[in-house]
C-alpha cells in the first residue's frame, strides 16, 4: 500500500503550485496539486489570503521533496535580483531563517544559507539538518498543545456571532421599512 499524500506546501497561486509540482516531478517526486475548501468563506470575510491550493507529496517523500527543491533553488541563485530583500538582512536574521525554514520557504532558506557562506559564516550540512530536526520537533510539540477541534470551535463561534448580527440587522431593516409605510 502506498504512503498517503501529505501537504508539502500551500499556495494562493495555482500557477506557482503547478510550477513547483513540475520541478518535483522532474526529480521523480510523486505529487499532486489540490484545491482545498477554505476554512472561512471567501466572499463573506473577503478572505483573499488564505492559501487554499495544496501541493501534496507522499509521506515517505517529504524529505526527498525538500532536498529536490533546495537543489533546484541552489542551481538558480545566480538569477536573483540584487534588490531581493534578503540581501539587506543581518547575519542574525539570516540565521533565524535557517532555524525556522517552515516560516520562510525553500528559496529563502537556500539563499540565506548561501549569503551566510559568502559572509564567512557557512553552516555545515549536519548542523543545518540538526536545526531542521529541532524545528520539526518544536512544531510537533506545538501541535500537541493546540486542540484539533480548536478551529471548528472558532468557526462555530464566528457562525453564531454573524448569525446574531444578521438577525439584528433584519429586525432593524424591518423596523425601518415599517416606519416608512406608516
Amino acid at each position: 500500500m502506498s504512503a498517503p499524500f501529505l501537504t508539502f506546501q500551500q499556495f494562493n497561486d495555482p500557477g506557482l503550485a503547478s510550477a513547483i509540482a513540475a520541478t518535483l516531478k522532474e526529480q521523480e517526486v510523486e505529487c499532486v496539486v489540490e484545491k482545498v475548501r477554505p476554512l472561512l468563506e471567501p466572499g463573506f470575510f473577503r478572505n483573499t489570503i488564505e492559501q487554499n491550493i495544496h501541493l501534496k507529496v507522499r509521506a515517505t517523500d517529504l524529505e526527498k521533496a525538500e532536498i529536490a527543491l533546495e537543489e533546484h533553488y541552489r542551481r538558480h541563485l545566480q538569477d536573483i535580483d540584487p534588490g531581493y530583500y534578503l540581501f539587506a538582512f543581518t547575519d542574525i536574521e539570516l540565521l533565524d531563517i535557517l532555524s525556522k525554514p517552515d516560516e520562510w520557504g525553500h528559496f529563502d532558506y537556500v539563499l540565506a544559507s548561501e549569503l551566510l557562506a559568502q559572509r564567512g559564516l557557512e553552516i555545515p550540512a549536519e548542523i543545518a539538518e540538526k536545526m531542521k530536526r529541532q524545528r520539526r520537533a518544536q512544531l510537533a510539540q506545538q501541535e500537541k498543545l493546540i486542540p484539533p477541534d480548536g478551529l471548528v470551535e472558532f468557526g462555530t463561534t464566528l457562525d453564531r456571532f454573524f448569525s446574531g448580527v444578521s438577525d439584528r440587522l433584519m429586525k432593524i431593516i424591518l423596523k425601518i421599512s415599517s416606519k416608512k409605510q406608516v
